[in-house]
């Protein structure tokens, strides 16, 4: 499995037979991909920094609704929760993203806005891969953040949904998080791959959001 960030929450999961876009952004000043294509577009809450569909070439099909989805060669679970800590009544609902698929377990957080129930927590325990919005402004504050992560005891915490430079809005910076995190490993590269050596250890992995190309 490799995993490509597109900066903000926008990522492609490749796997040995498919490819999977999460949350793809419009026009918020990052670089946009010209040519991307995918299997699955998945989308967890409809937001435009977040659900630009249209981006993705290859006709995908795709996934915005809760509950169990088949994929090729695993699944995507989309769990309710909800933008904001009062019920969606802010922000509205987001759901959480949890894929199994090549052996691996990821879970993508989209714009999570409150500590997640226990039934929550159940259905996203220890997971391989944790991506988590840290920018606090929309989403989790820092407390939560961490809280959250203790809940669920993932092995690889991948950062996202923070303030850059080109991001045409204010989020929180990494680096208030990055501060109090344990084992930062900075991949300078905007792919990784997923390897039993990177799992071995626990650990956070900043992402470039920079293409190689």
């Amino acid at each position: 499995m490799k995993l490509q960030y597109f900066g903000h929450s926008f990522w492609c999961i490749y796997t040995s037979g498919v490819s999977i876009v999460i949350d793809p952004f419009d026009n918020i000043g990052y670089p946009m991909p010209d040519n991307l294509s995918a299997d699955y577009v998945i989308v967890s809450h409809e937001h435009h920094d977040h659900n630009n569909v249209s981006l993705i070439k290859g006709a995908p099909h795709v996934i915005r609704t809760s509950g169990l989805h088949k994929l090729k060669g695993g699944t995507a679970e989309l769990i309710s929760a909800y933008h904001d800590a009062e019920m969606g009544a802010k922000r509205g609902s987001n759901n959480i993203i949890r894929l199994d698929i090549d052996g691996y377990t990821l879970v993508h957080c989209g714009d999570l806005g409150h500590l997640p129930s226990q039934d929550v927590l159940q259905k996203i325990n220890e997971p391989d891969m944790l991506l988590i919005p840290v920018g606090e402004v929309y989403t989790l504050s820092l407390k939560q953040v961490t809280a959250t992560i203790k809940a669920i005891k993932p092995r690889l915490i991948f950062p996202m949904h923070y303030q850059t430079q080109p991001l045409s809005f204010k989020l929180g910076k990494l680096e208030e998080f990055t501060t109090h995190a344990t084992d930062v490993v900075r991949n300078n590269s905007n792919i990784i791959e997923i390897t039993p050596e990177l799992l071995s250890a626990e650990k956070t992995i900043i992402m470039d959001w920079k293409s190689e190309d």
